[in-house]
Protein backbone atom coordinates (compact mmCIF):
# COMPACT_ATOMS: atom_id res chain seq x y z
CA UNK A 1 0.00 0.00 0.00
CA UNK A 2 2.80 2.33 0.79
CA UNK A 3 4.37 1.80 -2.70
CA UNK A 4 1.34 2.48 -4.40
CA UNK A 5 0.78 5.88 -2.25
CA UNK A 6 4.63 6.70 -3.33
CA UNK A 7 3.53 6.05 -6.73
CA UNK A 8 0.99 7.87 -7.28
CA UNK A 9 2.50 11.24 -5.24
CA UNK A 10 5.40 11.07 -7.82
CA UNK A 11 3.09 10.46 -10.74
CA UNK A 12 1.68 13.44 -9.56
CA UNK A 13 4.43 15.93 -8.53
CA UNK A 14 6.56 14.99 -12.03
CA UNK A 15 4.10 16.97 -14.19
CA UNK A 16 4.04 20.14 -12.13
CA UNK A 17 8.35 20.05 -12.21
CA UNK A 18 8.44 19.39 -15.35
CA UNK A 19 5.57 21.62 -16.64
CA UNK A 20 6.70 25.48 -17.47
CA UNK A 21 4.34 28.34 -17.57
CA UNK A 22 2.71 30.06 -20.04
CA UNK A 23 4.06 33.56 -20.57
CA UNK A 24 2.41 36.51 -22.79
CA UNK A 25 4.01 40.64 -23.40
CA UNK A 26 2.21 43.46 -24.19
CA UNK A 27 3.95 46.08 -25.56
CA UNK A 28 2.63 49.60 -26.76
CA UNK A 29 5.04 50.91 -29.27
CA UNK A 30 3.85 53.31 -31.50
CA UNK A 31 0.96 55.63 -33.20
CA UNK A 32 -1.09 54.65 -36.41
CA UNK A 33 -1.87 57.40 -38.47
CA UNK A 34 -4.05 59.36 -36.28
CA UNK A 35 -3.40 58.99 -32.24
CA UNK A 36 -6.37 56.60 -31.76
CA UNK A 37 -4.82 54.53 -33.44
CA UNK A 38 -2.62 52.37 -30.81
CA UNK A 39 -0.23 50.00 -32.13
CA UNK A 40 1.04 46.55 -29.74
CA UNK A 41 2.89 44.07 -30.06
CA UNK A 42 1.90 40.95 -28.38
CA UNK A 43 4.89 37.94 -27.72
CA UNK A 44 4.55 34.49 -26.04
CA UNK A 45 7.27 34.52 -23.98
CA UNK A 46 7.66 31.58 -22.58
CA UNK A 47 9.01 28.19 -24.19
CA UNK A 48 4.97 26.86 -23.80
CA UNK A 49 2.75 27.88 -27.06
CA UNK A 50 -0.46 29.86 -25.61
CA UNK A 51 -3.51 29.98 -27.38
CA UNK A 52 -6.73 31.75 -27.44
CA UNK A 53 -5.31 35.41 -26.33
CA UNK A 54 -7.98 37.76 -25.58
CA UNK A 55 -7.61 41.78 -25.44
CA UNK A 56 -9.81 43.93 -22.95
CA UNK A 57 -9.74 47.56 -23.15
CA UNK A 58 -10.69 48.69 -19.54
CA UNK A 59 -12.26 45.33 -19.27
CA UNK A 60 -14.11 44.75 -22.26
CA UNK A 61 -12.95 41.96 -24.32
CA UNK A 62 -12.40 43.84 -27.79
CA UNK A 63 -10.47 41.69 -30.18
CA UNK A 64 -9.37 37.42 -29.64
CA UNK A 65 -6.31 35.99 -31.47
CA UNK A 66 -5.49 32.56 -32.26
CA UNK A 67 -2.78 31.18 -30.30
CA UNK A 68 1.59 32.08 -30.76
CA UNK A 69 4.12 29.40 -30.30
CA UNK A 70 6.94 29.86 -28.52
CA UNK A 71 8.91 32.51 -28.71
CA UNK A 72 6.62 34.28 -31.52
CA UNK A 73 4.61 37.37 -31.63
CA UNK A 74 2.05 39.28 -33.72
CA UNK A 75 1.47 43.27 -33.95
CA UNK A 76 -2.11 44.78 -33.31
CA UNK A 77 -3.60 47.70 -33.55
CA UNK A 78 -6.53 49.24 -31.11
CA UNK A 79 -8.75 52.50 -32.04
CA UNK A 80 -9.17 54.16 -28.88
CA UNK A 81 -11.06 57.07 -27.75
CA UNK A 82 -8.59 60.01 -26.11
CA UNK A 83 -7.53 59.19 -22.32
CA UNK A 84 -6.21 56.68 -20.26
CA UNK A 85 -6.99 53.20 -20.98
CA UNK A 86 -6.06 49.89 -19.31
CA UNK A 87 -5.20 46.95 -22.13
CA UNK A 88 -4.75 43.56 -20.67
CA UNK A 89 -3.78 39.97 -22.41
CA UNK A 90 -5.34 37.03 -20.80
CA UNK A 91 -5.17 33.70 -22.11
CA UNK A 92 -6.66 30.04 -20.84
CA UNK A 93 -3.13 28.83 -19.97
CA UNK A 94 -3.06 31.95 -17.16
CA UNK A 95 -0.63 34.27 -18.74
CA UNK A 96 -1.17 37.76 -18.26
CA UNK A 97 0.26 41.32 -19.56
CA UNK A 98 -0.99 44.80 -18.92
CA UNK A 99 -0.49 48.25 -19.80
CA UNK A 100 -1.67 51.45 -19.65
CA UNK A 101 -1.95 53.69 -22.54
CA UNK A 102 -2.93 57.30 -22.92
CA UNK A 103 -4.08 58.77 -26.32
CA UNK A 104 -4.27 62.28 -26.89
CA UNK A 105 -7.05 64.20 -28.06
CA UNK A 106 -5.00 66.68 -30.44
CA UNK A 107 -4.84 64.67 -33.79
CA UNK A 108 -1.31 64.28 -35.09
CA UNK A 109 0.20 67.36 -37.07
CA UNK A 110 0.60 66.64 -41.10
CA UNK A 111 4.40 67.66 -41.46
CA UNK A 112 4.47 69.23 -45.09
CA UNK A 113 8.46 69.20 -46.70
CA UNK A 114 9.19 72.57 -47.16
CA UNK A 115 8.72 74.06 -50.96
CA UNK A 116 12.05 74.27 -52.36
CA UNK A 117 13.34 76.71 -54.85
CA UNK A 118 15.92 76.27 -57.02
CA UNK A 119 18.44 78.95 -57.29
CA UNK A 120 17.64 79.37 -61.23
CA UNK A 121 14.14 80.24 -60.83
CA UNK A 122 14.48 82.73 -57.69
CA UNK A 123 14.95 86.46 -57.97
CA UNK A 124 18.38 86.45 -57.08
CA UNK A 125 19.60 84.23 -59.76
CA UNK A 126 17.92 86.59 -62.22
CA UNK A 127 19.29 89.64 -61.03
CA UNK A 128 22.86 87.71 -61.16
CA UNK A 129 21.97 86.80 -64.71
CA UNK A 130 20.91 90.72 -65.95
CA UNK A 131 23.96 91.95 -64.25
CA UNK A 132 26.66 89.81 -65.86
CA UNK A 133 24.59 89.80 -69.15
CA UNK A 134 25.31 93.56 -68.86
CA UNK A 135 28.89 93.34 -68.05
CA UNK A 136 29.60 90.90 -71.40
CA UNK A 137 28.14 93.93 -73.39
CA UNK A 138 30.04 96.71 -71.82
CA UNK A 139 33.60 94.25 -72.07
CA UNK A 140 32.30 93.21 -75.93
CA UNK A 141 31.63 97.36 -76.39
CA UNK A 142 34.86 98.52 -75.26
CA UNK A 143 36.71 96.09 -77.20
CA UNK A 144 35.09 96.44 -80.45
CA UNK A 145 35.28 100.37 -80.11
CA UNK A 146 37.96 101.75 -82.42
CA UNK A 147 40.99 103.15 -81.17
CA UNK A 148 42.27 106.65 -81.95
CA UNK A 149 45.63 107.22 -82.74
CA UNK A 150 47.15 110.42 -81.59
Amino acid sequence: MKKIIIAMIVLLVIPIVLSQEAEVVLNHYGFGKTPNEVKFTIHCSGNVSISNITVYVDEKEVKSLSGLGPKQGVSITLTLEPGEHLIEVKTPEGAYDSEVVAVSSVPNKEVKPKEVISFIKSNNFKVAAGFVAISVIVVWLLIKRPKLDL
